[in-house]
This record gives structure tokens, C-alpha cells and sequence, in this order.
């Protein structure tokens, strides 16, 4: 895969600290996301679609990390109580497009990004999840 220069977002959402021994804590806070419907508190969305990043690395992808579930925002200067802002900043990034049945085609793009030889910064990572197409979601890893 080709790395693609995508320019900065600011992201607006909630976060947890994590790590890939303990999966189950990305699906909690997927599930207290949707559950409470809180892209709809979101103020200034960008648009329809839904943002998880990967950022604050302990070390590789084997270390704990901190995840995130939100929105693009645009012209937000500060996040309403329960919110965090994260920016994603220009980077390069290489994507891998994950299709079929959701989260296990997902699961199984991290395993093939995980085994590859790509050298990845750990600065942040992140996944688009456009509503429109349920069945394909966008992982944009970060390359040095």
C-alpha cells in the first residue's frame, strides 16, 4: 500500500485507555457511544461519519494505548463536559480498506496491518466509519 498526505482533523468525542489483550474495553466504549447516542451532543459535526483512533502508544501495537470514538468538528475551540477534542494531525498514512461483516473484517485489517513490515510512527492511527457503507470502513495508519 501507497502512504497518502491527508491533511489535520480535529476530532471531538470520548476516551479510554486500552490495549489489543483486553479487547473488549474498544467495544464498551463503542457500544456507550452509540447506546447513549452521543454523536448527537457532538456540536459542529463535519459530517454523518464516525471516527475510532489509536493514539498515546506505550511502545508497538502490544503496548497499552489510549481509544477513541467521535466525529470530525469543525470551528470548535473547546469540548462540552464528557468530550474530549484530538487533533489528527497531517501525516502520511497508509490505508487499508476493511470490508465485509462488521467488527470481524476490521479485526482481521488490524491483524494484517499488525504482521506487516510497515513502518509505523505510533503516533496515531485511526478508522473511518462512514454510515453510507456499513460494510467497509477506512483504517488510516500512521507512517514515518
Amino acid at each position: 500500500m501507497k502512504p497518502e498526505r491527508l491533511t489535520a482533523r480535529t476530532l471531538m468525542g470520548i476516551e479510554t485507555r486500552a490495549s489489543n489483550d483486553s479487547p473488549q474495553t474498544i467495544g464498551e466504549t463503542w457500544q456507550r457511544f452509540m447506546a447513549e447516542r452521543l454523536a448527537d451532543d457532538i456540536p459542529s459535526r463535519a459530517d454523518d461519519c464516525l471516527i475510532a483512533a489509536y493514539y498515546d502508544y506505550e511502545g508497538d501495537h502490544t503496548k497499552p494505548y489510549t481509544f477513541f470514538v467521535g466525529c470530525e468538528v469543525v470551528d470548535v475551540a473547546c469540548a462540552p463536559d464528557g468530550f474530549v477534542l484530538k487533533e489528527i494531525p497531517a501525516n502520511d498514512y497508509v490505508p487499508f480498506p476493511a470490508r465485509g461483516d462488521m467488527p470481524q473484517a476490521l479485526i482481521e485489517t488490524w491483524q494484517r496491518i499488525w504482521a506487516s513490515d510497515l513502518q509505523r510512527n505510533y503516533n496515531i492511527d485511526f478508522e473511518l466509519h462512514n454510515p453510507a457503507m456499513p460494510d467497509e470502513v477506512m483504517v488510516y495508519v500512521g507512517v514515518q
